[in-house]
C-alpha cells in the first residue's frame, strides 16, 4: 500500500508526533472533513458527491466527485478508478476536483463547505487539506487554495473562480506528487464574518504555471489535459501559533530568512551612524549575523570614540515571535533578549558597559505592518539611539 505523506510549508515528512498533537486539539470546523458521512448506495459515477454525502457542494454548475472503498462502479472505487489510483489519506473516502483543464469540454471544479461556527476574531486557524495530483493528469499546477467567505457564494456558470485565497502553499508551488499526498497548509487570522470555506485552483492565466508530468509506469489509460487532484482530510483548526499548525512549525517556518537592510554610506559617523545602524534576526534567533556584527564593530569604534555617549539597545520581534513565547517561554521576550546579546558583545568590544542600556520593544513599534514574509523579517531587529 502506498502511503508517503508530506505537509505544506517546506514539503517534509510528516511527523506523526506533531499531527497528534495537532489532532488532539481536534476543534475542526470543517464538518465532514474527510468525506466519511453519507450514504453512498447510489454512487456510480462522477458528479455524484452531493446526492450521497454531506456538508460540500459545489461554488459554480460544475458537480463534484466522491471517491469510496465501499462502491461496485469502478469508475468511482477506492483505491482503483478511472483517474488513477489512490489510498485515502484518512478513513474510506475521498474527494475529486479539477485545478485545471484544456479541454473546452469540462470546467474546474470548486468544494464549499460552511463551517460549523464562524472564525472567531483575532483567533488564529490552522488550515490544512491533503491532496494527490491524478495518475492520469497530463498536468501539474499551482494557486491550489482555499478561500474563507461571509455568505454562501454560488457562481452560475462553468468558468473559474476569481478570488483570492486566503490560504496557499507558501511558495504557490506546483502540486505534482502522485504516488501519496501532500499538504497545502497554512495559517489564517479569523475576522468573526468568515463563515464559508472554498477549495479549488483559483491562478488565473495570467498567473497558472502548468507542467506537464509523466503518469506512473504501472498505471494503464490514457492521459486527459487537466489536472485533477484527490482531496482529503480537510481541517479549520484554532491554535495559539503558528508552530502549532503543522506547515509552520518554528523549526521549519521561513525562518532563516533575515532581511538585508540599507548599506551604509561608508563616510557616515557620530549620531547618523547611530541612528541608522541595525541588525537583523532570523526567526526565533538572537544571534547576529556577519553582516550584523559588522554593523556592531562599527558602531563599538563610534561609541568608544565618544565616551560620553549613552547608547539605548533596542530589541524588536515580530508578532509570530510574540504568539510563539506564549506557549514556550524560551521565545518570551525576544526583542530583550536580541538586545541583552547586542550588548554583550558591544561591551567584549571594549565599550563601557555602564554606558550601554536595553529596552525590549518587542511587536509595540514595528518596521512594517504588511502581512508578508519580507515585512515580519524587517521587524525582528535591534536598533539604536543616543539618549
Amino acid at each position: 500500500m502506498r502511503k508517503l505523506m508530506m505537509t505544506g510549508a517546506c514539503i517534509a515528512l510528516l511527523n506523526p508526533a506533531f499531527d497528534a498533537d495537532l489532532n488532539a486539539q481536534e476543534d475542526n470546523l470543517v464538518p465532514n472533513g474527510s468525506f466519511e458521512n453519507g450514504d453512498v448506495k447510489r454512487l456510480k459515477a462522477y458528479g455524484q458527491l452531493e446526492e450521497t454525502t454531506t456538508d460540500w457542494f459545489p461554488y459554480t454548475d460544475a458537480p463534484l466527485d466522491l471517491f469510496s472503498t465501499d462502491v461496485k462502479s469502478e469508475k468511482v472505487a477506492v483505491p482503483a478508478n478511472s483517474y488513477g489510483y489512490e489510498d485515502p489519506a484518512d478513513g474510506n473516502r475521498y474527494g475529486g476536483f479539477r485545478a485545471f483543464t484544456k479541454s473546452p469540454k469540462i470546467a474546474r471544479t470548486y468544494f464549499q463547505v460552511r463551517l460549523s461556527e464562524n472564525l472567531e476574531a483575532n483567533q488564529m486557524y490552522c488550515v490544512s487539506f491533503d491532496i494527490s495530483l491524478s495518475d492520469l493528469s497530463k498536468y501539474a499546477v499551482n494557486g491550489i487554495g482555499a478561500y474563507f467567505s461571509d455568505r454562501k457564494e454560488m457562481q452560475p456558470n462553468l468558468g473559474i473562480v476569481d478570488r483570492d485565497p486566503q490560504v496557499m502553499h507558501r511558495t504557490d508551488k506546483v502540486m505534482q506528487l502522485m504516488e501519496g499526498w501532500e499538504t497545502v497548509c497554512g495559517t489564517v487570522l479569523g475576522t468573526g464574518q468568515e463563515e464559508y470555506m472554498t477549495i479549488g485552483g483559483f491562478n488565473g492565466s495570467r498567473d497558472i504555471e502548468e507542467v506537464k508530468v509523466r503518469k506512473p509506469s504501472s498505471i494503464t489509460g490514457v492521459q486527459t489535459m487537466h489536472a485533477y487532484y484527490y482531496i482529503d482530510n480537510v481541517k479549520v483548526v484554532p491554535v495559539d501559533a503558528k508552530s502549532q499548525c503543522n506547515c509552520s512549525r518554528s523549526s521549519n517556518t521561513a525562518p532563516d530568512l533575515v532581511y538585508g537592510g540599507a548599506t551604509l554610506p561608508s563616510d557616515l559617523s557620530g549620531r547618523d551612524l547611530v541612528g541608522r545602524t541595525a541588525v537583523y534576526y532570523a526567526f526565533v534567533k538572537r544571534a547576529f549575523t556577519e553582516d550584523g556584527k559588522a554593523s556592531l564593530n562599527r558602531l563599538a569604534s563610534a561609541m568608544k570614540s565618544n565616551p560620553s555617549w549613552t547608547l539605548e539597545v533596542m530589541g524588536h520581534c515580530d508578532d509570530d515571535e510574540v504568539s510563539e513565547g506564549k506557549i514556550n517561554p524560551r521565545f518570551a521576550e525576544m526583542g530583550r533578549k536580541r538586545a541583552e546579546q547586542v550588548k554583550r558583545y558591544l561591551t567584549s568590544q571594549g565599550v563601557a558597559e555602564g554606558s550601554v542600556v536595553v529596552s525590549g520593544l518587542e511587536n509595540s513599534d514595528p518596521a512594517s505592518t504588511k502581512d508578508s514574509d519580507l515585512a515580519r523579517a524587517k521587524n525582528r531587529r535591534v536598533t539604536f539611539r543616543i539618549k
